[in-house]
Formats: C-alpha cells, sequence, structure tokens
C-alpha cells in the first residue's frame, strides 16, 4: 500500500511585489499637483480671456457712442415752416426788383436819372429775415418811400444803418418809420376757434416831401 506525501509549503511560494504605501503617496501627490496645476493655468486663461472679452466690450460700447453722437449731430434737420413763404417772398421782391429795372431801362418813367442806383443799393442792403414789398421814389430822388415785411423788428434798423451805407443814399435821412403787426385771424383747432396772427411784422419807411410818384411792387 503506498502514501503520497504533500512536501509542498506555501510559505515557500514567491510573493508578489506590490507598490508600497509611500509609493502610492507619492504617486498621489503628483497627480494632485498635475490637477493644481491645470486648474491654475485654466483659471489663468479664463482670467485672461475675461479681460479680452471686457476690453472688446468697451471697445463696442465707444464706437455706439460714437455713432450715437454722429446720429445726433449730423440728424436730418427739420423742414422750416416758414422757409417756402421766405422764398416766395424772396421771389416777389427779386421779380419787382427786376420790373423796375426793366421799366427804368425802357424810359417808362420819364426823367430816370439816378433812379437805377437805388434800386441796386436796395437790392444789396438784404437781411435774412427782411423783404421790401414796395418802393417808391419821387423829386429825383428827393423823396424815397419804403414798405416790407420782417420777422424782427430790431432787423429795420439794421436795414437803415446799411442804406446809410450806400454811396447814393449818403445825406438821405428818413423823416417816419412805422412798424406794425397784421391783424389776428381766428382759426378752428380741435373744435374750438383760436387766434393766430402773422409771425412777421410790416413796417414803412418815408423820407420828408411830396407824396411818392414811383412805385413798384403790390402791398
Amino acid at each position: 500500500m503506498s502514501q503520497q506525501i504533500n512536501l509542498f509549503n506555501p510559505i515557500f511560494r514567491k510573493q508578489k511585489k506590490y507598490f508600497s504605501s509611500v509609493t502610492m503617496l507619492q504617486a498621489l501627490s503628483i497627480i494632485w499637483l498635475a490637477c493644481v496645476a491645470f486648474s491654475i493655468e485654466s483659471l489663468i486663461r479664463t482670467r485672461t480671456l475675461q479681460a479680452q472679452l471686457a476690453a472688446t466690450d468697451a471697445q463696442l460700447a465707444a464706437k455706439q457712442q460714437k455713432l450715437a453722437d454722429y446720429r445726433v449731430q449730423f440728424a436730418p434737420r427739420q423742414k422750416s415752416a416758414t422757409l417756402p413763404v421766405e422764398i416766395a417772398e424772396a421771389q416777389r421782391e427779386l421779380t419787382m426788383l427786376t420790373t423796375a429795372a426793366a421799366t427804368i431801362g425802357r424810359g417808362g418813367f420819364g426823367d430816370t436819372n439816378g433812379f437805377s442806383g437805388y434800386f441796386r443799393a436796395f437790392g444789396k442792403q438784404r437781411l435774412e429775415g427782411l423783404w421790401l414789398t414796395d418802393v417808391s421814389i419821387a423829386g429825383g430822388g428827393a423823396n424815397i418811400g419804403l414798405r416790407g415785411k420782417t420777422l424782427e423788428a430790431e432787423l429795420v434798423p439794421r436795414y437803415i444803418a446799411g442804406l446809410g451805407a450806400e454811396p447814393v443814399l449818403q445825406g438821405k435821412a428818413f423823416s417816419s418809420l412805422e412798424i406794425e403787426r397784421p391783424g389776428a385771424a381766428l382759426i378752428a383747432v380741435g373744435g374750438a376757434a383760436v387766434t393766430a396772427g402773422p409771425s412777421y411784422l410790416i413796417f414803412s419807411l418815408q423820407s420828408a416831401g411830396a407824396a411818392p410818384k414811383i412805385v413798384v411792387g403790390a402791398k
């Protein structure tokens, strides 16, 4: 009868070597440091991008403000309500002076010596907001009458001073000056009657002497 004897002892088996706790701690430290470095780099990159974005937003806001300023500065001007009236009056004045010059040139008034110089002076001395509607000359220029319209009463003395600077009118003076506002009219606004008057004044200048004998223009 045979018997088997097991002489193998597990303690004599070759043991596997595992990482020690020190090695594991070192590995974990390296991984943690890598994560910290990556986080710091990401934070720096994020802050850099945020700074660039803020600078871009500031530039965009500055350009938008500049565009808004340009729109205000170069905004289309509102059409003046009185401009068509002023243009029509200026055209009437030009037509009046042109007709008067042509009539004088044809000798329609008989003795017209020196009259053209007066009309040139009246046409030269022009002020924005003031225009003539009637011009009368008599007595070889001794008696002069002017009638017109103005948006401001202060323009009339300036116009008289300008006429005094003209050589043909030096030494001549106006003895009377009248300024009046045309009568107001009733207009319907929203079912109610409102008093509205013209925005201009009527002025009249007359030198001393007889009544005018040459009248150009219309009242």
